[in-house]
């Protein structure tokens, strides 16, 4: 009796650890830019984000990169990588990031978001949006 009982227990002790959730990355539920944004001086881009963790989230990274040709031999170049703190198990909000409207140049460019929970995981998104000239 004595055996079947440990035999039992651990049955269950094994089904238990088998089902535990094994820490997943965090989920973008939603992300949207402006596809196509004017130069001028006060403008921004717009984030609108909804991420979600079930142990929790822990930063944001937002990394915008020129994505044309010749943007590496012009002088203007947007370089722009800052991380954002989040606390709790889901972040809804907009982010405006101001252009640099004195040293931008218009072209395409990627914006990449890499969301990351307490436990260390992550995932990215990515999304393109074109700055231009109203000439």
């Amino acid at each position: 009796m004595k055996k079947l009982n440990l035999l039992i227990v651990t049955i269950l002790f094994i089904g238990l650890v088998a089902c535990t959730n094994e820490s997943d990355s965090p989920v973008i539920n939603s992300l949207t830019i402006q596809d196509n944004i004017k130069i001028e001086e006060g403008a921004n881009l717009n984030i609108e984000y909804d991420f979600t963790d079930d142990n929790g989230l822990k930063q944001y990274n937002v990394s915008i990169l020129d994505d044309f040709e010749d943007a590496r031999l012009q002088s203007a170049i947007w370089d722009y990588d800052v991380n954002f703190n989040l606390s709790g198990t889901s972040s809804n909000d907009v982010n405006l990031i101001p252009l640099p409207y004195n040293d931008i140049e218009p072209g395409q460019y990627k914006l990449t978001i890499t969301v990351q929970d307490i436990d260390g995981n992550e995932v990215f998104e990515s999304k393109f949006f074109v700055l231009y000239l109203d000439i």
